[in-house]
């Protein structure tokens, strides 16, 4: 999950796969209010989460990790478009991304991704009763970064596994490490299971306690 320039964000990445799930269980006007309030509004305190321990730990990404802790040494790494996988000094390793966007200017524990994709699938998860989700999307690889290949199919089977495959591609593109991906989607699976039960459902049954 690649944010490119005609693309959304990660939020909104989420509200389309619930549009997704609203047509797949043909939801009614009433069920879709209530399925969009929670997802969009779970992404906003995933995102005010992530960026809360973002500021703290004030964490490097893989550009600068790599060419300080492997400065000096030969590493394989992808060489630029349609170059693949070469030998290279760690000073010149590049993330799997156009020269133009290098690497978000921000701090990478915990990925936001990560973060919003954990806590928008267990979510909607809670929500529909069902971690089963049943899309695919077929996207062409390299078309952000190099010669577009043949189309694949990804299968999206449960939420679980959607976010799984949205965090984990942030490490494989370089711009996280493995930390930052497991800690954002464990810190978003947290928060929707609170807000679930300690919020939303009571809301939904009229039971919330409001604090004045």
């Amino acid at each position: 999950m690649r944010d490119g320039p005609r693309s959304t964000g990660q939020a909104g990445h989420w509200l389309q796969f619930a549009q997704m799930v609203s047509k797949r269980d043909n939801n009614d006007l009433d069920r879709d209010v209530k399925m969009f309030f929670v997802v969009g509004t779970t992404a906003m305190d995933a995102f005010i989460a992530c960026w809360e321990t973002k500021r703290y730990y004030d964490s490097s990404r893989p550009w600068t990790l790599v060419r300080h802790y492997h400065k000096g040494e030969k590493i394989r790494g992808w060489g630029g478009p349609d170059k693949g996988t070469i030998e290279m000094s760690a000073e010149r390793w590049h993330p799997y991304s156009p020269a133009n966007f290098v690497s978000p200017p921000f701090p990478a524990y915990v990925s936001g991704h990560s973060t919003v994709s954990g806590a928008c699938a267990k979510m909607l998860e809670l929500f529909t009763g069902s971690d089963k989700f049943g899309e695919k999307e077929i996207r062409k690889p390299g078309i952000i970064t190099e010669t577009p290949g043949d189309p694949v199919s990804l299968p999206l089977e449960t939420f679980t596994a959607t976010a799984d495959m949205a965090g984990i591609s942030r490490v494989m593109g370089g711009y996280h490490i493995q930390a930052d991906n497991v800690a954002g989607l464990k810190m978003g699976r947290d928060i929707a299971q609170y807000l679930w039960k300690d919020v939303y459902k009571k809301y939904f049954e009229g039971t919330i306690k409001i604090k004045s």
